[in-house]
């Protein structure tokens, strides 16, 4: 078979840049090769700064889509024509986008992956000025696609409600959780990078609406009033999105100043490092199509208090504290209850330590590799 891949938005192994759909992408196909040496696979890119030379072996070619280099924005014409061509040119069997889209004018068989679908749940949560992407291209790439992967039983449930899709036409494969704990990491340099003092709640994600930081800064406001002789902190650990505006202003308006602390967004070693060092992860994010970072965290031995919505409680079952995530009360009564309760806290870092055993990029690729071989 030959199998094209859209890596436009994959992680770059030099800068560790990108996230999510990124890292799916990356450790897919980094498992999907180690498997397969037999299909040929057309890994697509337009970043020309983007090697991938990790992956090159005697199955793999590299293609990059030409006259880009020069532009900013990639023209509607150029993704939704252009790129069809070429992709034509390559006579693939099967197309596969880890993030959604297929272009407009593509009629060879494909595949997306679907990670959420949280604009649907609440287009407020999301910047304005989506309606060709929510309205147009993801309606047209889950109706053409011929299979749909949905990395939980969640994500699946919400493209039967929201687009209708036949269940026989969404295949769930969960995402996998690389193992860091043998990870080599340099603590002294990032020490001294953020000169934080244990004991700190961590809050791990790009800084936007969904992640529910301003009722998470409130909660802790309370937790600290609640127990006025701790000295913990709330570190916010992830790059500035969308009407992230509000989240400061909390900070500000609480008078938190030398409390809450962000530290922008951090490289893998540091996000390591942060996790491997604060007292817990808190999650309270309002939606997620997975919840990569509890896993991550539970992996590494770190406990959890985490939201009981969408896919996190399929994925955690009873491995973290669970609050109601639109409820500040709810979320401070989960950070007293991981501060308060030692035994409770430990017997949730025994539980969760390891649990990458469970969910393994080797299985993802196992899963999708059978998905393309079934539409021969």
């Amino acid at each position: 078979m030959r199998i094209g891949i859209d890596c436009r938005r994959i992680l770059d192994p030099k800068h560790n840049e990108a996230a999510g759909v990124g890292y799916y992408t990356y450790y897919l196909i980094k498992n999907l090769l180690e498997l397969d040496k037999t299909n040929q696979y057309f890994l697509f890119l337009y970043n020309t700064r983007i090697k991938l030379d990790e992956f090159k072996q005697n199955n793999v070619h590299i293609v990059y889509f030409p006259g880009l280099e020069n532009l900013g924005k990639i023209p509607f014409f150029y993704r939704h024509i252009f790129v069809p061509h070429i992709l034509k040119l390559y006579r693939l069997d099967i197309y596969h986008n880890p993030a959604y889209i297929i272009p407009l004018f593509y009629f060879g068989k494909s595949v997306i992956t679907v990670h959420d679908l949280a604009y649907y749940k609440n287009p407020s949560w999301f910047p304005d000025h989506q309606f060709f992407n929510t309205r147009i291209l993801t309606p047209f790439s889950v109706y053409k696609a011929k299979k749909i992967i949905a990395v939980s039983e969640s994500t699946k449930k919400d493209l039967i409600k929201y687009f209708k899709v036949k269940k026989e036409k969404i295949e769930v494969i969960l995402e996998g959780v690389d193992d860091y704990c043998n990870l080599t990491v340099d603590e002294s340099k990032i020490e001294e990078k953020f000169k934080i003092s244990s004991p700190y709640f961590l809050a791990l994600g790009t800084l936007e609406p969904r992640k529910n930081l301003v009722r998470l800064i409130e909660a802790f406001n309370k937790f600290l009033l609640d127990n006025p002789g701790s000295d913990f902190k709330l570190v916010l650990a992830g790059k500035k999105g969308w009407k992230y505006e509000p989240i400061f202003e909390a900070i500000k308006d609480l008078n938190l100043g030398d409390k809450v602390i962000w530290v922008g967004y951090v490289h893998l070693p540091e996000k390591i490092f942060l996790l491997s060092h604060s007292y817990a992860l808190v999650f309270p994010s309002l939606y997620e199509g997975f919840g990569l970072p509890i896993l991550e965290a539970m992996n590494m031995g770190v406990s959890v208090v985490t939201s009981n919505v969408s896919s996190i409680p399929e994925i955690v079952i009873d491995n973290a504290v669970l609050i109601e995530p639109d409820d500040v009360e709810s979320i401070k009564d989960g950070l007293n209850k991981i501060y308060r309760d030692a035994d409770l806290r430990q017997k949730l870092i025994e539980r969760g330590r390891g649990i990458a055993r469970h969910f393994t990029w080797e299985k993802s690729a196992q899963k999708t590799l059978q998905l393309f071989e079934s539409l021969k």
